[in-house]
């Protein structure tokens, strides 16, 4: 019997291994698997046009969830080694979504390895698959910048899911110094007085562990007192894997970083990351971002230092409507007055049918669903919560903050809801986000993050999920500041039908929403339909969003790090000049070129920093201190909430959220992080209610926390405990009210007058505490029923649009006790001694 041919000798090399276009390699393939029989129109489509850029340096690939993205990705990768411009790389998120590419590389029949030191990927024979935090840390195995380790080349480079690396590579670069590192002692001992500067009641909390204060180190200190930082940080250089891994990374920049310190750790980061620290990653041939359909794409810019031109003009397919159906309800805007344990009842009783996932920003918020959920997962057990879900019936599950890099096909997720605005973690997060609340640069992130948290749920254009988005901010966000009109087209497209569901839930009791809901699960044919014709026609843009801010952060940056600190400050004047009206944002860039000048005009850089804080008063405040303006007394309080409210809101129902938004934040909760909330949401309640309103301590260093004009020279000095938990007030709070008092007296004359006022959980003084003559306090008790009557009152002036009409106004006011002088004496109680 004759043996068989040997076909090898019928061709030296074969297509998969010649062939540049990744659909003629595709088709070459001689083991992959049957499912990938063909591939889809969107993935020939996208690497078409790939093919015909695919020498540009930096890349935009942007295909909706679910589009084939990995067997995009390693067909493109696999087309660069074809033409020796390897050795070629794909990134993941972390290790498990690498573990699952090289699954589905095994499937096509496509080498891959997860050793970075391995001769097949060295030598462009086979693509080496790994995870952010293996390729960005200061040990790099491909090499840093100044050490003598030999380097490993990449030449084309693939990073999958961009957006969803991020959070990594910004922790790559902070260094965090835990509070019982000696170099935190030393640093805070270094920088007590700039810091006693900025705040010095906040400096008081730092020293008695109270949680969640987070205080910026100005940067004129920073930098003048360079050396003694770098004093107090090199000999830790590798004493921790925070310093071993971070800063070889951050070393050369450190006079340039920001840094922040909290009751738990120190915070060190530079504005941008220096990622030409990582010199093979930099110096790629080939770097393809392939990312999710978002909106805004300006951080591939700023954190990966992609080229602007051609980031601007991404690679997507013809057509976006092969997203999965997704039914989006808002609860607040279906059903006004619905409350959050009405939604949770009802979310409970969908969990008996449905795997039901929630997203809460904080582990505040999960504390609220634990009794209820059957688990609650953090970034530590996600992985084994999502495995559950994808293998059965679970019921509630809620994720902790994790709103990208997690799939949850199918039965794994069918009723997905995001509970709350995504909210910053770290202390100089939070201080930005402080910051820039409610300037487009913050709102466009916030949606950005709810729209990766809208998406765990489809995974395929064959899938299908009803979304709630819960919450009286989280449904302000999308219906103030634009905020719908920065969700992609797609999502848009769903929205808009959503829109249409919630006018015909107009009327309908909330207990129905369970059967429109039963609809979209149960593949109604007219709702699938409906669903369908939404997305036809939907496209993507021709053009990315990539802001001429980011852009020139991003130079200015690049020119601080050459020691071209009057360049940076200069450019940065582009970036002030390109963020327009919004004075929030031009205060927080005209702090960063300020920044950049002190390191060559401490006196310029002086006055930019009083411009800066002018436009921006939660910005730091200048060495000399800041003017204080004197807070005006109202003339007619019911004529000026009036004209408030109308200028705030457009129609009744935003009214009721607005305030309902305003109410959540003005909850007593033990996480101080929540204070400067608290304050705020404090000094906006006064507004609402007409009356005048400031922050002194935050605006300018001393004074109370709050301070209300409410008419006829009367004024409310109030200091917010409004974390406290003890059944006393302490001395320290005691002295706080009264050194407020005193600043006062000091700012105003004699024709005003001035009660002070304690929001603190008890009315009763420590033995070692005295109470100013004429103190009220505002107990969380009576704060839960003043929460009550401002929430009353809303619904009331909702009606008819009756805020715009201060005749109307004025009554309402008067029959809650909301009025002038009678506001404090029903709502705040005398203090006693134990």
């Amino acid at each position: 019997m004759m043996a068989g041919l040997d076909f090898g000798k019928l061709t030296k090399r074969s297509v998969v291994d010649t062939a540049t276009e990744p659909r003629r390699i595709f088709a070459a393939l001689p083991t992959r698997a049957p499912k990938y029989a063909r591939p889809w129109d969107v993935q020939t489509q996208v690497w078409d046009r790939w093919h015909g850029r695919r020498t540009e340096s930096d890349l935009l690939v942007k295909m909706n969830t679910g589009g084939g993205k990995t067997v995009v990705g390693l067909l493109m990768l696999k087309s660069c080694l074809n033409e020796d411009v390897g050795p070629a790389v794909y990134v993941t998120p972390d290790i498990y979504l690498a573990n699952q590419v090289r699954s589905e590389a095994d499937a096509l029949g496509i080498e891959t390895t997860d050793d970075p030191r391995s001769g097949r990927f060295q030598s462009g024979k086979a693509i080496l698959v790994t995870y952010i935090h293996k390729v960005i840390n200061g040990l790099s195995v491909f090499g840093v910048a100044g050490d003598a380790r030999p380097r490993i080349e990449i030449g084309s480079v693939l990073i999958d899911d961009t957006h969803a690396c991020l959070a990594t590579l910004e922790d790559q670069f902070t260094l965090t110094i835990p509070r019982a590192h000696p170099a935190y002692n030393a640093l805070a001992d270094l920088f007590d007085d700039a810091l006693r500067d900025q705040s010095p009641s906040a400096v008081r909390d730092l020293a008695e562990d109270v949680p969640g204060v987070a205080l910026r180190i100005p940067y004129w200190a920073w930098a003048d007192r360079g050396d003694q930082v770098l004093d107090a940080l090199h000999p830790h250089r590798e004493s921790t894997n925070d310093f071993r891994f971070v800063w070889p990374l951050i070393r050369e920049v450190l006079h340039l970083c920001d840094a922040a310190i909290s009751y738990s750790q120190i915070e060190i980061k530079p504005p941008c990351p220096p990622i030409d620290r990582i010199p093979s990653l930099s110096a790629a041939k080939r770097r393809i971002y392939l990312t999710a359909t978002l909106a805004d794409d300006s951080v591939l810019v700023t954190h990966f230092d992609a080229a602007p031109t051609t980031i601007a003009t991404p690679i997507t397919p013809q057509t976006a409507d092969d997203l999965g159906d997704r039914m989006i309800l808002t609860p607040l805007d279906t059903h006004p007055g619905t409350t959050d344990e009405e939604v949770r009842d009802f979310l409970v009783d969908q969990a008996q049918r449905h795997n039901v996932v929630v997203i809460v920003p904080s582990r505040r918020r999960a504390s609220w669903w634990q009794d209820v959920a059957a688990a609650v997962h953090d970034s530590t057990t996600i992985h084994d919560g999502v495995r559950a879900l994808r293998e059965g019936h679970v019921g509630l599950v809620v994720l902790i903050n994790k709103y990208d890099g997690v799939d949850l096909p199918g039965d794994a997720c069918r009723v997905l809801a995001l509970d709350g605005l995504p909210e910053a973690y770290s202390a100089l997060d939070r201080i930005e986000a402080l910051a820039l609340n409610e300037s487009d640069a913050m709102i466009t992130r916030q949606i950005q993050r709810i729209e990766q948290g809208m998406g765990r749920g489809v995974r395929s254009n064959d899938d299908h999920c009803v979304v709630l988005l819960l919450g009286s901010k989280l449904t302000q966000r999308l219906r103030k500041g634009g905020g719908a009109a920065k969700f992609s087209p797609a999502t848009r497209a769903q929205l808009a039908l959503s829109e249409q569901v919630a006018d015909m839930l107009h009327g309908v009791p909330f207990t129905e929403l369970g059967s429109v809901i039963n609809q979209c699960l149960d593949r109604d044919p007219e709702w699938v339909t409906a669903s369908r014709d939404a997305l036809d026609g939907v496209t993507y843009p021709t053009t990315s969003t990539v802001s001429d801010i980011a852009i020139t952060e991003r130079e200015a940056f690049r020119l601080a790090e050459l020691g071209r600190y009057r360049d940076a400050h200069d450019k940065m004047r582009e970036a002030i000049t390109a963020a327009g009206g919004d004075r929030r944002h031009a205060g927080w860039l005209k702090q960063r070129a300020a920044g950049y000048l002190h390191l060559v005009d401490p006196a310029a850089a002086l006055q930019m920093q009083k411009s800066a804080q002018t436009d921006n008063k939660a910005v730091l405040r200048p060495r000399n201190g800041v003017e204080y303006h004197r807070l005006s007394s109202i003339a007619d309080q019911a004529r000026q909430a009036a004209e408030y409210l109308t200028a705030r809101y457009g129609n009744g129902n935003e009214l009721i959220v607005g305030v309902a938004a305003i109410l959540d934040d003005l909850r007593p909760d033990p996480d101080s992080a929540s204070v400067p909330t608290f304050e705020q949401a404090m000094h906006d309640l006064g507004l609402h209610l007409g009356f005048s309103a400031q922050r002194p301590e935050r605006d300018t260093g001393e004074g109370p926390d709050v301070l209300w004009s409410l008419g006829e020279l009367a004024y409310l000095v109030i200091e917010c405990k409004s974390g406290t938990t003890t059944d006393a007030i302490w001395r320290h709070d005691a002295e706080q009210l009264s050194h407020s008092m005193d600043w006062f007296d000091e700012k105003y004359d004699h024709t005003c007058s001035a009660t002070p006022v304690l929001i603190h959980n008890s009315n009763v003084l420590h033995k070692q505490a005295s109470a100013r003559p004429g103190a009220r306090v505002i107990t969380f008790d009576k704060l839960a029923k003043l929460r009550e009557a401002v929430s009353n009152y809303a619904a009331a002036l909702a009606a008819d649009n009756g805020y715009r009409d201060f005749s109307k106004v004025g009554p309402h006011l008067a029959t809650r006790h909301l009025n002038g002088k009678l506001f404090i004496q029903h709502w705040g109680v005398a203090p006693r001694k134990l």
